[in-house]
């Protein structure tokens, strides 16, 4: 389940709920053994491989507290460090996306009372940026830094500028892009979406209207339209 790519695009990180939840490590070529990483006795959402390489990004939802964002460094194994908790607070937080230079995390939190989309230093600070403003989740960096962009509530397709420099954080203007149709805003712990590199193209996972064409797979899809 929820597949990560690697940042060179030669592995995959996964889920598999097997007496909870155990994240694994396979060559996205399909060969090769599958290296376990790490388990858990409940249920673990994956969200990301840094750019670096040197985390793995989720979201652990155990049902008995609240969900919550983590990180953990790659690889953890037997005497290396184990997955440690980003944030820690009363409200839900999830769909932690550490930023291209690896000092900030965007992420999703209920704290106000409706989802909005925040960002905080990473690994520790207490200052936190709110980049929506009226509902939003499911943030991403464009491989540059230089913008981030999430789903509103209403389920447009945002973007917003941002200077992030080693300790100070700017966003500019926020500007809607499309109306994504995804389904389950508010709800989900998952991303519906993902973005090329540049910021260009957008894969949204949408809702099939009644009668629509079948699935259609596109390979590359990343480089149509260029």
């Amino acid at each position: 389940m929820n597949p990560v790519w690697s940042p060179k695009d030669d592995f995959i990180v996964f889920s598999r709920q097997e007496n909870g939840t155990k994240l694994y490590r396979k060559p996205a070529s399909g060969s090769g053994p599958e290296d376990l990483l790490f388990s858990a006795n409940h249920f673990l959402v994956l969200h990301q491989w840094s750019l670096d390489g040197r985390f793995i990004v989720y979201t652990d939802a155990d049902p008995s507290l609240k969900r919550s964002v983590w990180v953990l460094p790659f690889r953890a194994a037997p005497g290396e460090p184990k997955p440690t908790q980003f944030l820690h607070s009363e409200s839900n937080e999830m769909q932690g996306q550490l930023s291209p230079d690896g000092r900030w995390m965007a992420y999703t939190s209920d704290e106000s009372g409706t989802r909005e989309v925040y960002v905080k230093p990473f690994p520790a600070g207490n200052d936190k940026s709110k980049i929506s403003v009226a509902g939003g989740e499911q943030p991403r960096w464009q491989r540059d830094g230089k913008e981030l962009f999430f789903v509103a509530e209403d389920g447009k397709m945002m973007a917003v500028a941002v200077k992030a420099a080693k300790a100070s954080f700017e966003k500019g203007a926020l500007e809607p892009l499309f109306e994504t149709h995804i389904v389950g805003l508010g709800v989900l712990t998952t991303f519906s979406y993902d973005v090329s590199a540049e910021g260009k193209q957008f894969l949204v996972n949408t809702a099939a209207e009644p009668g629509s064409a079948p699935l259609t797979v596109v390979v590359n899809w990343a480089s149509v339209g260029k």
